[in-house]
Formats: C-alpha cells, sequence, structure tokens
C-alpha cells in the first residue's frame, strides 16, 4: 500500500531525530578526531591558578604524553561547566568525562562523606596523607561506584580558614552573628551555628556575589583558594582558624573509564598517582604564601586560639560519633586530632 507523504515526513524525522541522538551520545562518551585522538572533558569550579587548577594542566599535559597523543583532555575552570553538582551529574550521565569537586558536595551523593569535614578530626598534613593516600582514602573512592562515578582520585584542599568584611576574629566570640557563607555540608553548617554564626549554605558562584553586595559577610575555605577567588577583594579580615580540611575528589565517568581499556586506565592511574603527590606538594608551597599575599592585598590576619574553637566543637562530637563513629576512630588512630 502507498504510503502518504505525512507518513514518509515522520518516518524520515524519526531517523533523522535517532541518528542525530546516537551522534550526541557517542560524542559525549568519546569525542575522536579523524587522527584518532580521543578529547575528554575536565572540570572544577575553581581558579585555574590554584595548586589543583594548575595540576589539572599537568595531568592533561602528562595523559598526552604518556599516550602519545591517544587521548587529550581539555580542562574548564571557575565553573564553566556548571557548579560542583552539575558536574557530577555530568559524569553520572556521561557528558562530563572527569570532575574534580570537593569532599563536601559529595557528602549530598554519599552521607559517609561528611565525616571527612568533622571539625579538628584532621589536625596535620601527615595526618591527611596517612588519611587520604591509604586505605580509608581508598575506601571513600570505591564508595562512588555506588552512585554511578569512578572514583579516580584524591587530591589537597588544604586547611581551611575563614575571612570576613566586619571584624577582626580573635575568639569565638567574636564570630556571633556573622552571616558565613559554607558548603553545602551539615556538618559545615552545624559547626558555625554552634560558633554562634548565621551559616549559609552557598554554591560558590552565588557566594562571591553575595559578599561584594554585603549580603554575606564572610565566607571560609583554605587560604590558597581564599586567594586564587580573589576573596580579598570583598573581606579584608582573615582569621587563621584551621578548623578543618579539605580534599578535593577526582571523578570520572564509569563509561570513560571503561572506554579506556586495561592499557590506558594502567596509564591513567600511574599519571593520577604521581599527580597527587606533586599537588600536595604545591598546595602546601602556595599555602605557606598565601597569607603573605593576602596581607599585601589589604587583609589583616589573625591568629585566634584554637582550642576555644575545638572546644565548642566538642559540644558537636556525640551526635557525630554516633552517626560516624567507625570512621573518626579510623581517622583519629593516624594522628593527634585534638
Amino acid at each position: 500500500m502507498k504510503k502518504s507523504p505525512m507518513t514518509v515526513t515522520a518516518v524520515i524525522a524519526v531517523l533523522a531525530l535517532l541518528l542525530s541522538g546516537f551522534s550526541v551520545l557517542k560524542d559525549q562518551q568519546v569525542a575522536a578526531s579523524q587522527d584518532g585522538t580521543i578529547t575528554l572533558r575536565m572540570a572544577q569550579t575553581s581558579s585555574e591558578t590554584g595548586a589543583i587548577g594548575q595540576s589539572m594542566e599537568v595531568f592533561a599535559d602528562r595523559i598526552y604524553e604518556e599516550t602519545n597523543g591517544r587521548y587529550k583532555i581539555e580542562t574548564y575552570h571557575n565553573g564553566q561547566l556548571g557548579a560542583e553538582i552539575d558536574t557530577i551529574e555530568g559524569c553520572q550521565m556521561g557528558t562530563i568525562d572527569i570532575a574534580v569537586v570537593n569532599q563536601s558536595t559529595l557528602g549530598n551523593f554519599i552521607s559517609e562523606f561528611q565525616a571527612l569535614d568533622i571539625p579538628y578530626l584532621i589536625t596535620s598534613t601527615e595526618q591527611a596523607d596517612a588519611v587520604f593516600l591509604g586505605s580509608i582514602g581508598q575506601q571513600f573512592l570505591d564508595k562512588l561506584s555506588g552512585v554511578q562515578l569512578y572514583g579516580y582520585g584524591i587530591w589537597e584542599s588544604g586547611f581551611r580558614n575563614l575571612s570576613n568584611s566586619v571584624k577582626p576574629v580573635n575568639s569565638v566570640a567574636d564570630v556571633q552573628g556573622m552571616r558565613i557563607r559554607t558548603m553545602e555540608n551539615q556538618i559545615h553548617i552545624a559547626f558555625w551555628k554552634e560558633m554562634g554564626a548565621d551559616a549559609t549554605p552557598m554554591s560558590w558562584s552565588d557566594a562571591y556575589p553575595a559578599l561584594q553586595q554585603g549580603a554575606l559577610d564572610g565566607q571560609e575555605n583554605p587560604s590558597t583558594v581564599i586567594l586564587t577567588n580573589n576573596v580579598a577583594q570583598v573581606n579584608n579580615q582573615l582569621a587563621v582558624t584551621e578548623h578543618a580540611y579539605s580534599t578535593v575528589f577526582l571523578v570520572m565517568s564509569p563509561t570513560t573509564w571503561a572506554n579506556l581499556g586495561e592499557e590506558y586506565q594502567a596509564i591513567f592511574m600511574k599519571v593520577m598517582e604521581e599527580c597527587s603527590i606533586s599537588e600536595r606538594e604545591l598546595s602546601r608551597e602556595m599555602d605557606a604564601e598565601a597569607i603573605g599575599k593576602l596581607e599585601e592585598q589589604g587583609m589583616t590576619a589573625t591568629y585566634p586560639d584554637k582550642q576555644e574553637f575545638v572546644d565548642k566543637a566538642e559540644n558537636l562530637y556525640a551526635q557525630w560519633e554516633e552517626i560516624y563513629g567507625d570512621v573518626i576512630s579510623q581517622i583519629r588512630a593516624l594522628g593527634s586530632t585534638k
């Protein structure tokens, strides 16, 4: 029976749509050029000038060299591909190949990750390395498979400090009533509320304009992040509280990882292991210089007695231990925590 023009048109449209969808899916999984080079996308939300941003560039260069040009990694900084949650979801869907995301953000996907943000649980870089470069770190990387992510590596962000535009902070009392931006993490929020602050969870892309406009008084981040993200332009006070140690997890699309095959998986892991060490070294070099540079930019640094903050946080430990007791015990066993 002869088909009507409308039916033929509809069939052609459906076929075109299917072919288009197949093409998009293929591009999302592996973008291969005519010479055989496969392009992967790697994203973070912070500055390219920080230790993490610089190490992403090193990682990309090393991968290109070690795979003899087979894999080229395009790096995206400053939230070019969206907020951290967006990049995580991109990896889950296969639209982003590698995302570099804070441990706190992953707490929205796997609750156990929130334990890593408990204040004053990690108090030295030696303890941090034992935790995140050892079996505990691997345990957390393995957990990511449960939310359709491949846990690939852990890099350092550093010890977090408090900045604000209101007054110098020399004690817990000075924090009372401050509107402080936190990450969207229940541990961070509970800690700052216990300090008497008005804790306001917010993505960084929204937080910086809020600091500029005076809707927020301050924020907390590692000194290098405060420096490379131009916080001195909106806050003139820095309190070295070192209240929590932060890392970023490198997560990969499981499809991308599977498509690498064993040969290239081994190369990617070798390069990641090396970069996990060099990134930490760079992070610590930059952190040692960051406070001086922030002071040059007009910030005033104070060094409050951390024990007062530790004692105040102690009020929350009972509830944290009830939920995260095993993780707390494992981390405490690797170093002095208080």
